[in-house]
């Protein structure tokens, strides 16, 4: 029997205008994908999540996206990642690669002794 996997909570930070509604769904299918691969790993508890639009001083999209996520473990500890692309995936590509090199070092705090060479 497979073990059901509890639903992690996505808190989206801002309320969603028209001009984001065609985003999230697209940046929803990314936290997803996100997720499954981070899960075990991660021990993720929650993930708050920013998506901005910014405009120009003309009040014209600029057409760049600037995503935040800041992912709380069941230890307590948090990580924040940040990016500002043309693309959400080219965003969410790169918050990807920021988290793996985040959690990586914190593997490392967590493994060092283990990862010493002996002489």
């Amino acid at each position: 029997m497979e073990k059901q996997e509890e639903e992690i909570p996505i808190i989206w930070k801002k309320p969603h205008n028209s001009t984001h509604l065609l985003y999230i769904s697209d940046l929803s299918l990314l936290l997803d994908h996100f997720i499954k691969r981070y899960r075990e790993r991660l021990k993720i508890q929650s993930i708050m999540i920013d998506l901005e639009t910014p405009k120009n001083s003309a009040g014209i999209l600029n057409k760049t996206f600037i995503i935040k996520l800041h992912i709380k473990l069941e230890d307590g500890k948090i990580l924040i990642a940040e990016s500002e692309e043309r693309s959400i995936n080219e965003a969410m590509q790169h918050i990807t690669s920021e988290i793996d090199n985040q959690s990586r070092s914190t593997d490392r705090e967590k493994h060092h002794d283990s990862s010493r060479k002996h002489g």
